[in-house]
C-alpha cells in the first residue's frame, strides 16, 4: 500500500530524471505509508469488511472509511437485519454507523451485532506505482516523512553533530514520525479502542 506515488516523492525531493534511487525510495515510500497507516489507527485500503461487536451501544466506529455506500451496507442485531435511515443511519465519512435511541439493540450475547460494509481509499490509477486516492493532507505528510526519512537514512541515530565552530541540533530521533506530519495527520486520526 502506497499514499504516493514515486513520481510525487521525486518531485517533491527535486529528484526528476534519476533512477538510481528509485527501488530505495519505493520501499521508503511503503514503510511511511504503513507507519501513517498504523498512526491513523484505521484501514486505509478500500476492501469489503465485516465487524462482529457487542450490542447495547448507540455508536459503532468503523475501522476503515470512508463508508462506500453505493454498494451493500448490512447491519444485523442477533441475526435480524436492520433498516438503514430508520433503525441506524451512517455517517459514511467518519465511519460512524449510529442506532436510534429507541433502536439501540439490547445486550443478550456478545458479538451480535455484525456490520457488513466496504470502507477506506480505492486506488488513484497513477501510471508509475499503484497508491490510494488520498486526501491531500495525507499525500503532504507522506511527502514530508518519507523526504525526510530518506535524507536521514545515512545518520540514524544521530541527535546532534559537534564542529570546531559549534554543533548542529537535528530533529528529535525519538518519534518515526515528524511533529509537522502528525499535525496534518490528527483529523484523520480513529480514536484508540473506538468501535
Amino acid at each position: 500500500m502506497r499514499l504516493i506515488s514515486l513520481t510525487d516523492l521525486k518531485s517533491f525531493m527535486e529528484m526528476t530524471g534519476t533512477i538510481a534511487h528509485d527501488q530505495l525510495l519505493s520501499g521508503v515510500i511503503e514503510r511511511v505509508s504503513s507507519v501513517i497507516e498504523k498512526f491513523l489507527n484505521r484501514y486505509l485500503p478500500k476492501a469489503v469488511r465485516t465487524v462482529s461487536r457487542d450490542a447495547g451501544k448507540q455508536y459503532y466506529y468503523l475501522p476503515a472509511y470512508p463508508i462506500d455506500e453505493s454498494v451493500s451496507l448490512t447491519v444485523t442485531c442477533a441475526g435480524v437485519a436492520q433498516t438503514k435511515n430508520t433503525q441506524f443511519f451512517v455517517r459514511a465519512e467518519d465511519g460512524l454507523i449510529e442506532f436510534q435511541k429507541a433502536a439501540i439493540p439490547v445486550y443478550t450475547n456478545p458479538k451480535e451485532v455484525v456490520i457488513n460494509w466496504t470502507g477506506g481509499y480505492a486506488p488513484s490509477g497513477e501510471s508509475d506505482t499503484e497508491c490510494l486516492d488520498v486526501p491531500d493532507d495525507l499525500k503532504e505528510a507522506t511527502l514530508r516523512q518519507s523526504a525526510y526519512t530518506f535524507r536521514r537514512r545515512k545518520d540514524i541515530g544521530v541527535s546532534s553533530v559537534s564542529m570546531p565552530d559549534g554543533s548542529i541540533s537535528k530533529n528529535p530521533i525519538d518519534a518515526f514520525l515528524l511533529p509537522e506530519v502528525k499535525s496534518l495527520l490528527v483529523n484523520y486520526r480513529r480514536p484508540a479502542g473506538e468501535y
